[in-house]
């Protein structure tokens, strides 16, 4: 079990692990988890404008879980309001009950809106967020541009080169990517949809709502990325709609062909499964008949006897 602080506890080991995967609940998995979150606040701190001052800033963390990155900013949060977001009800619970005050917390749902006004936010982060958001990304991307004040910041991670091989099996090409899903019917349970970004189709794509400031291209195997608010009104349609860049054909394409594949993988899958199934129930009868036909076969055996 991993030493508890009264001051500043650590989350139970499944909480803890749906976003960092820990090989054990003690003190060494959770030294990990402690060291990363202090190097995202690190990274955040970096990719924001030097003279930023928490002071009376209102900073939401997007996809927060039990705290990860939060709880390296709860001086700060004496400060300023600082809010956390999530759709895992027991990681708002349990930071409720340990991490509040002074933060602040709210559990979203699955697709927009958060319960905040417009213009509500100085500032907010979404670490590993849009990596899995699939069909409703652009809603919650321009969810976060409604709560960000005129001028507000947003720094939001993507994958891409650093995780085709892993996820995609196949070597990176930027020119095939866009903005491609993967697994689209994995479970959440399961680590859900995983999509990859090339850094063409962001500056296309979300640069049409925000001012693209500065990037840390390898952040935990992903690219962060610091945005500004733009001034503008935009549909997510608008800021799915194809440009003018051939790439943005070239990559369809080739998520097509990427579901293809999974596709064939899944009803091989299936199929595996389905004679497996067959085989271990012919087996079973097998043995029920072989059981429930004793008593025939021993009175058999008997008569024959005589």
């Amino acid at each position: 079990m991993a030493d508890l602080s009264p001051e500043n506890p650590y989350p139970p080991f499944e909480l803890a692990n749906r976003v960092h995967s820990l090989e054990s609940d003690d003190s060494e998995s959770f030294r990990s988890y402690e060291e990363k979150g202090a190097f995202a606040r690190e990274q955040l701190q970096a990719l924001g404008p030097r003279d930023f001052s928490f002071d009376g800033k209102r900073v939401l963390d997007f996809g927060c879980g039990a705290g990860r990155t939060l709880r390296h900013f709860l001086a700060e949060a004496e400060a300023g309001e600082f809010w956390g977001a999530d759709i895992d009800r027991r990681s708002i619970e349990w930071l409720e009950e340990n991490l509040c005050p002074p933060l602040n917390l709210v559990q979203s749902e699955v697709d927009p809106p958060l319960p905040f006004e417009s213009g509500t936010f100085d500032l907010a982060w979404a670490i590993s967020v849009f990596t899995h958001l699939a069909g409703n990304s652009a809603d919650w991307l321009l969810e976060l541009h409604r709560v960000l004040k005129p001028g507000g910041l947003l720094m939001a991670s993507y994958m891409g080169e650093w995780n085709s091989e892993l996820i995609a099996g196949e070597e990176w090409e930027e020119d095939r990517i866009g903005m491609n899903v993967l697994f689209h019917d994995r479970p959440w349970g399961e680590g859900g949809p995983m999509v990859l970004m090339s850094d063409w189709w962001v500056r296309e794509h979300w640069g049409r709502a925000f001012e693209l400031l500065v990037a840390s291209p390898w952040v935990h195997n992903q690219c962060w990325l610091m945005m500004r608010r733009k001034d503008v009104s935009i549909t997510a349609e608008e800021l799915l709609a194809p440009g003018p860049d051939p790439r943005e054909w070239t990559a369809l394409r080739h998520n097509l062909e990427q579901v293809r594949r999974e596709v064939e993988q899944l009803g091989s899958f299936i199929s595996g499964e389905i004679d497996r199934t067959e085989e271990a129930s012919a087996a079973y009868e097998d043995s029920l008949s072989w059981r429930l036909t004793r008593p025939v076969r021993a009175l058999g055996r008997r008569f024959g006897s005589r």
